[in-house]
């Protein structure tokens, strides 16, 4: 999210400086005329607890937007939003924060810094309703409602793409993707495939995305052991070229406890894959999918249900091939340009006229 826009701010002639707190790789590949600044280091800089260290990414964060002094400030996600309202007390820069995943996950145990961040925030962008409506009514009112935009990469013309369309092949594969973790919950899924696997002896599991937890992905391997499922279940790592290496799957399943606006389900139902997810808090998956018509819905953490709608979609490529159809619609809500242009209207308010906190 933060390299698309990121992006799409620096095509139009924004200077865009991009502050990272942590000393990592470059995950997404930055876009030209985006300025990186890392703070990263810290940990590096001589002892200290973990107050610390924290009070220094905090000093180093005001000290950076100082010198930068920037025409605004938009974090992203719990963290970000709190260091951000942190460090720019006294300061008349407006900030803009946003939402990204479940609030009564991220922000029901930290309320006095919940309430600061609800202070000194100029806005607030949400990805759904039922996210907004966690936070104090003045927050609400406001702040604006942005869904995720898809990268460009995905709407373009992919060869598998197109051999997966229309009367085309599929490959026996049904795919996930995000970072291994309780959240995601894959576990889900290998349970709802153990129901029916015997009807599938073809089908294969692919799960994208690199270990987020430990002892998550220990304890789905010990699962496919004791049930025999090695040679259907297949951990894929991380990958870059998603846009190529899923689109003729036969089916994308998002079986998360909670999610914000899933990435993950966008891209696959902008490739004009068949889509199942949980439908998980705060709302994002069942604001993507139609029940029943551009995908199914099914309650969260229960396998049975899954696994009928799993059953379902492989054994009717007629259905199938209808869903994925009305899934791809979706692209038309989530272009980069469209989100774009929804997120400068509001930065652009907020700089003219910041708002009353």
């Amino acid at each position: 999210m933060v390299t698309v826009l990121s992006g799409c701010f620096a095509r139009d002639e924004y200077e865009v400086v991009l502050v990272t707190l942590w000393r990592a790789g470059e995950e997404y590949e930055l876009p030209e005329r985006v300025r990186r600044i890392n703070l990263g280091d810290l940990q590096e800089r001589g002892e200290g607890n973990g107050k610390v260290l924290a009070l220094r990414r905090l000093m180093d964060l005001r000290r950076t937007m100082k010198r930068e002094r920037p025409d605004i400030v938009i974090s992203f996600c719990v963290k970000a939003n709190f260091r951000s309202a942190y460090c720019m007390a006294g300061m008349k820069t407006p900030l803009l924060v946003s939402v990204r995943n479940n609030p009564w996950q991220d922000y029901a145990c930290h309320r006095a810094s919940t309430r600061w961040m609800e202070k000194k925030a100029a806005g607030c962008v949400f990805q759904t309703q039922e996210a907004k409506a966690f936070f104090s009514t003045p927050f609400q009112r406001r702040s604006r409602i942005i869904w995720n935009p898809v990268d460009e990469k995905y709407l373009l013309d992919v060869p598998a793409k197109e051999s997966a369309g229309g009367n085309g092949v599929r490959s026996n594969r049904v795919v996930t993707v995000g970072r291994i973790s309780r959240q995601k919950n894959q576990m889900l899924l290998l349970k709802a495939f153990h129901r029916i696997r015997e009807q599938f002896p073809d089908i294969t599991i692919q799960i994208y995305g690199e270990e987020g937890e430990r002892g998550v992905k220990e304890a789905m391997e010990a699962y496919i052991l004791e049930h025999k499922m090695e040679d259907q279940v297949a951990f894929m790592g991380h990958c870059s070229s998603l846009e190529k290496e899923i689109a003729d799957a036969d089916l994308f399943v998002l079986p998360s406890d909670y999610e914000g606006m899933p990435n993950a389900l966008i891209e696959a139902m902008v490739l004009g894959l068949p889509v199942i997810a949980t439908d998980c808090p705060c709302g994002g998956a069942s604001a993507l999918i139609e029940d029943g018509i551009s995908g199914f819905l099914v309650p969260v953490g229960d396998d049975k249900r899954l696994a009928e709608r799993m059953e379902r979609l492989l054994t009717d490529p007629e259905l199938a091939r209808q869903m994925a159809g009305a899934a791809e619609e979706v692209a038309q809500r989530v272009s980069p340009q469209r989100i774009y242009g929804e997120w400068r209207e509001y930065v652009e308010e907020l700089v003219r006229h910041p708002m009353s906190r």
